[in-house]
């Protein structure tokens, strides 16, 4: 049974309707100040002593900006504590493990077409294998700048032109559900129908710039427009008074946090270890950084891992790694059906008074990346947050 506040919350949730809107700098769609940058997770101390990775992916972002002219200048700018770090969920932006987002960067906007003031968002995603050069992974070289930005150039223009009509998102990820997806780590069937749908959207031809090809080479590109969905999703359920619905999930690499709708803005954290899955060749887990990225945002929501009812080639995936009581998990710990998602009648909504009455947390599905930051992503696996994270907040409910 849910209490009177986590139905109010859940009822809120489900309320959402997330829609993409457009293409936005993140300088006007945030205000995000001049070298200030938003990183996954909850607050780092200090704030510029972030996992090595992420600080990589600001020194890119930094040369990118024009606030330094090469990396070594950036990665001791960034260092230095010049550059200030706030954490992206904070400012209505889910970002990806590594990614940063800084001010000049093209960014995806999701609106609750059933409250037009609410909107969040996230930056274009990488695609890429490993070894790539895209943001999430960490990684410092020249190749990153580059593509860093091909992505907010030629690829974010295409995009904006594509969007100039709202595109509803549950529809779609109803559709990848009962297609095989888990719309975390997944995204065969939500990509193959998103390209369907830029393909009927186009307005003439474009100039051969990559883009394009880019964009249908890479399943993953859905996952950021999902993220920044159940980043609006979950901020119309914040601020139900006395509410354990996890609102906001995610670690920097170093701590991994959540909050929940009755405390809007505070975090509850644990160190944050490593996830566990298949690795790529030569890397052990001690090459692993802890649990990071905001797309941990799709299992507070309720899908990606556990959503695995829906998608066996997942399971196959961590076979090995998988957790007995995986599948009767949603039962136990999500708040309800989700009345917009008709056709898989997939549960939604963490309850951390569930977690905690049921004594068993959430499995979650993570990437995985070179703590080095040299090798970039060593593939991807399962991470499970202690219990003491979840009693944590309904202790401080609890006190209220």
């Amino acid at each position: 049974m849910l209490t009177e506040a986590d139905q109010h919350a859940a009822e809120a949730l489900t309320a959402v309707e997330p829609a993409w809107t457009g293409m936005r700098t993140a300088a006007d769609a945030l205000g995000l100040e001049t070298h200030t940058l938003l990183h996954c997770g909850p607050p780092a101390v200090p704030a510029h002593m972030l996992v090595q990775p992420i600080m990589n992916s600001a020194a890119v972002a930094c040369v990118f900006e024009g606030w330094a002219d090469g990396l070594d200048e950036a990665i001791a700018l960034v260092r230095s504590g010049a550059i200030r770090f706030v954490p992206a969920q904070d400012r209505l932006v889910a970002t990806p493990m590594a990614a940063v987002v800084s001010p000049s960067m093209q960014i995806i906007e999701m609106t609750d077409l059933n409250g037009g003031a609410r909107r969040c968002y996230a930056p274009i995603n990488g695609g890429g294998h490993g070894g790539s050069p895209v943001p999430r992974y960490g990684r410092r070289t020249p190749e990153c700048v580059e593509f860093l930005r091909f992505l907010n150039g030629a690829v974010a223009e295409l995009l904006d032109d594509i969007s100039r009509e709202p595109l509803p998102w549950l529809p779609l990820i109803d559709h990848a559900l009962i297609s095989g997806d888990d719309t975390h780590l997944r995204h065969v069937a939500a990509h193959a129908r998103l390209v369907d749908i830029f393909d009927a959207r186009r307005n003439g031809k474009h100039p051969d710039t990559g883009a394009d090809a880019f964009i249908r080479e890479w399943p993953f590109f859905h996952l950021n427009f999902w993220m920044a969905a159940v980043r609006c999703v979950l901020d119309g359920a914040s601020g139900v008074a006395s509410s354990s619905l996890v609102t906001a999930f995610g670690g920097n690499g170093e701590t991994f946090g959540l909050q929940v709708s009755g405390f809007p803005k505070r975090w509850f954290t644990v160190g944050a270890t490593p996830p566990l899955g298949r690795l790529r060749d030569g890397f052990t887990a001690a090459d692993t950084t802890g649990a990071f990225g905001d797309s941990a945002v799709i299992e507070a929501f309720g899908l990606g891992a556990l959503a695995h009812r829906y998608a066996p080639q997942m399971r196959e995936l961590h076979a090995g790694h998988c957790h007995e009581d995986l599948l009767s998990l949603p039962a136990k710990l999500l708040a309800t059906e989700h009345p917009r998602l008709p056709q898989s009648r997939a549960r939604v909504g963490l309850v951390a008074r569930k977690v905690i009455g049921h004594r068993a947390t959430p499995v979650i599905e993570l990437g995985i990346v070179d703590r080095n930051g040299t090798a970039g992503g060593l593939g991807a696996g399962l991470y499970r947050p202690p219990l003491k994270l979840f009693t944590a907040a309904g202790a401080a409910l609890d006190a209220t």
